[in-house]
């Protein structure tokens, strides 16, 4: 067995390593199927741009950006990575609320309904913002879901204007010691364990997902670096 794990591990060190998989993006590049509520503002490569693409309530309406409908089978977690600025007036920046100002990021189902929303806190009064939001998906039967951003509370002085959403796999498949890439290290790691039971890299060990960690999750992570269907 010795011999077979040297021999693998110099395969697949020969093998480009695979990163996380990116599930959807919104920027000026790429909007088609993002819907923008607010009916005068269309989204485009210019308005995008210009931050006009913000979030807040005026009067009876919320303006949200929603996403076209996401895939996740067989995935158990995301991340979404979150670009934009926060619009301060140079005027008088005590008009603009943090707290007002923080955004929610919210998944729906294919009704519309939330089925799982996280709010980020804002705590100073910056315009450049970068923020990210984890979800655990593994318990969305449906394994599709739409992304909406929305700050529901903030008003016209507290807005937040969105210039890029990334959404990416942030469990992926055959990260065993959980560094965020599928590389030779995770075979290494499987080894370490079903040789000398080390769990200290051993993050996601049951890749192939039967419940055990065994030689064939060492094929299973192969397979994710030769880009073989699982």
């Amino acid at each position: 067995m010795k011999r077979s794990a040297l021999l693998l591990l110099f395969i697949v060190s020969i093998v480009t390593s695979v990163a996380a998989e990116e599930l959807l993006t919104f920027d000026r590049k790429n909007y088609m199927g993002w819907i923008y509520t607010r009916s005068d503002v269309d989204l485009s490569n210019e308005n995008i741009g210009s931050n006009r693409i913000t979030l807040y309530h005026y009067g009876d309406d919320d303006y949200t950006l929603v996403s076209p409908m996401v895939e996740t089978t067989g995935l158990s977690s995301i991340v979404v990575k979150v670009t934009g600025k926060s619009i301060i007036s140079e005027d008088d920046e005590n008009v603009y609320s943090p707290t007002k100002g923080s955004p929610t990021v919210e998944l729906l189902n294919e009704n519309g309904e939330v089925i799982k929303s996280s709010k980020h806190y804002f705590t100073t009064a910056e315009v450049d913002r970068y923020f990210e939001v984890n979800f655990d998906i593994s318990d969305i039967t449906a394994n599709r879901f739409k992304l909406r951003l929305a700050c529901w509370d903030a008003d016209m002085n507290s807005a937040l204007a969105i210039r890029k959403v990334v959404v990416e796999d942030c469990a992926l498949l055959g990260d065993v010691n959980g560094d965020g890439v599928v590389t030779s290290a995770d075979v290494t790691a499987l080894y370490d364990y079903l040789l000398n039971n080390n769990t200290s890299n051993l993050i996601n060990g049951d890749v192939n997902g039967d419940g055990d960690i065994t030689s064939a999750d060492v094929t299973a992570v192969y397979n994710v670096l030769l880009g073989i269907a699982q």
